[in-house]
């Protein structure tokens, strides 16, 4: 019975894990047949996969390092070649060679920024902040701005604007800026959690409420709030260093 139990708490992570992996091969297949809202549905399912996997594993104690290899696996398919393939069918096609190569690009930083969690991974403790943009935000966000375009305006809206929002968030993903990571959801706690917590709870409201149009604004908000602090603690930092005595 000591054996049995473990073996089964470990069923329940590789399961979640699973399903965010088979959420990107849908994805994919319904982007090259033209269900574009449907596949970025999927990528956001394939997030909310990936959240859980992480979460029932810590809950369960059931982690591993066979488990953390898998979820890279799952994450490289549905944050990279997922939303590759979407932003391309959905628009970049018609860009030609330039097209191909923005694409490209959230499969290939996501798969840089997986592989350096992964050679740096040493413990399974839970982190204190993301070091660079996860790679699931990053999908969600190109996902939640296609729906939120296609459910205001049905087609591309501000496409310019779309050529360097992807750059960007491949780059937030491999830099050193640091994101906020998920509240932890129990009362007691210091205040940051329960700020996080509170924050984390208004957002789930509005998505509930307006899914369609409220992911886009929320993803735009966590992006663009890690890059303004990250831009202030490098600037206090320099302040700093200026003010060293001589």
């Amino acid at each position: 019975m000591q054996n049995y139990l473990p073996v089964n708490r470990s069923l329940i992570p590789g399961i979640l894990t699973t399903g965010n992996l088979f959420c990107g091969f849908l994805s994919v297949k319904c982007a090259f047949q033209g269900e574009f809202v449907i596949a970025a549905w999927l990528i956001i399912l394939a997030g909310i996969f990936d959240g859980l996997d992480g979460t029932v594993a810590r809950i369960t104690k059931s982690y591993s390092k066979f488990g953390v290899e898998l979820d890279s696996f799952a994450d490289v398919v549905s944050f990279g070649l997922a939303p590759a393939v979407l932003i391309y069918a959905w628009h970049f096609n018609e860009l030609g060679i330039l097209g191909i190569a923005i694409s490209f690009l959230p499969l290939m930083f996501g798969a840089f920024r997986l592989a350096r969690f992964n050679v740096g991974f040493s413990r399974f403790d839970e982190k204190e902040n993301f070091i660079g943009l996860p790679i699931p935000v990053q999908a969600v966000s190109l996902a939640s701005y296609l729906i939120f375009c296609e459910t205001i305006w049905s087609r591309v809206r501000f496409p310019m604007f779309l050529v360097p929002f992807v750059v960007l968030l491949c780059l937030l993903m491999v830099s050193q800026i640091e994101y906020e990571t998920y509240p932890k959801f129990r009362l007691r706690g210091d205040r940051k959690n329960k700020a996080k917590f509170i924050i984390f709870i208004i957002f789930f409201t509005l998505v509930v409420l307006y899914p369609k149009v409220a992911f886009f604004p929320i993803c735009l908000a966590f992006v663009l709030f890690g890059l303004i602090k990250g831009a202030f603690h490098h600037l206090h930092d320099e302040d700093e260093v200026v003010d060293l005595p001589v």
